[in-house]
């Protein structure tokens, strides 16, 4: 057994093997129940688990849908089923980006058949992009930089406006919160978000991770609206919308409030044009 300084309810009694992933808001460890069976144990860093508290109980409302099974959850920590296979990003990055792109849309399609589950606790788009609309400049910070986000911040407002047929959303499906198992699909690390169906698979455009140069590819980015598009029943030209609206959030959530200049700027600029077309 490994003795670290881990919270998590004695009333659990597990029996912790190994670390197996920080992802920034918490840390992840490999573990074992008193019967044997292996889990994820979550243990976040903040009592109020960021920007994922409500994730858990959508997951667990999931269940049937392909999302992970949640077994237990109380303060800092959640605990998990875990999950043996490689996620759709490591498909991607192993030579097959299309095959991980049509599973994804699979499970995306998976998780939105009905019936739907109420939005108790979810936290409302409109909430998500508040520090959006209050992001500043520096002075150094490239004019086209500029003049994108501001655009991106007008879009947003306009699709936030706009939003009929609110559903619960995972908020951050890509391809790396997606396990292939043997079971099938699983859906891991949710946000719990509630609002346009189109915003859910919106940001699986700047996906998978460690892939730059795929992700602006033109054909890369049409394939994959054409295939999202169509797992949400959304209109392509609004899944783009939100893919430059997350794009510019992301990029206000990087600069500390004062936006210099950013990896990302470049795929702003190529979502905003597909947008126009």
């Amino acid at each position: 057994m490994t003795l670290v300084p881990l919270e998590f309810p004695e009333s659990w009694r597990l029996t912790i093997i190994e670390p197996v992933a920080d992802t920034g808001l918490a840390k992840v460890w490999k573990a074992k129940m008193p019967d044997g069976t292996l889990v994820a144990l979550k243990l976040y860093h903040k009592t109020d688990r960021g920007n994922e508290a409500p994730g858990a109980r959508l997951l667990a409302r999931w269940q049937n849908y392909g999302a992970v099974r949640i077994i237990a959850e109380q303060g800092k920590a959640v605990l998990m089923k875990w999950l043996d296979g490689p996620s759709l990003g490591d498909i991607a990055r192993g030579g097959s980006p299309g095959k991980a792109s049509e599973l994804l849309a699979e499970v995306a399609r998976s998780l939105h058949a009905k019936p739907q589950v109420e939005p108790t606790s979810l936290m409302d788009l409109s909430a998500v992009f508040a520090s959006l609309f209050n992001c500043g400049f520096s002075q150094d910070c490239p004019e086209t930089l500029k003049r994108d986000m501001v655009r991106a911040i007008s879009i947003a407002r306009f699709l936030l406006d706009t939003q009929s047929g609110s559903v619960p959303l995972h908020g951050d499906l890509h391809h790396d919160n997606v396990i292939q198992t043997s079971d099938g699909l699983r859906v891991i690390d949710a946000k719990g978000y509630y609002g346009d169906p189109a915003f859910e698979l919106a940001n699986a455009l700047r996906h998978p991770k460690g892939l730059p140069h795929l992700v602006r590819q033109p054909e890369q980015l049409n394939r994959c609206v054409a295939l999202y598009s169509a797992a949400m029943d959304v209109q392509a030209k609004r899944l783009v919308q939100w893919a430059a609206a997350k794009c510019a959030l992301s990029i206000v959530w990087r600069s500390n409030g004062e936006i210099v200049q950013d990896p990302e700027a470049n795929l702003l600029n190529q979502f905003l044009r597909a947008a126009d077309q």
